[in-house]
């Protein structure tokens, strides 16, 4: 089984803590606005 999701595949449920130090929930934002969700593998890495 693969962790990787298919194209237009909705994203799972996950909070994250931002830099302000607040707790983001996806399913609360998604209830709001619309969600745009942009994944890099971080600064100084390869790829």
């Amino acid at each position: 089984m693969s962790d990787l999701l298919e194209i237009g595949s909705n994203a799972p449920s996950f909070a994250a803590q931002a830099s302000d130090g607040k707790t983001y929930h996806l399913a609360d934002l998604v209830k709001t606005t619309a969600v745009a969700l942009v994944f890099y593998p971080g600064n100084n890495t390869p790829g």
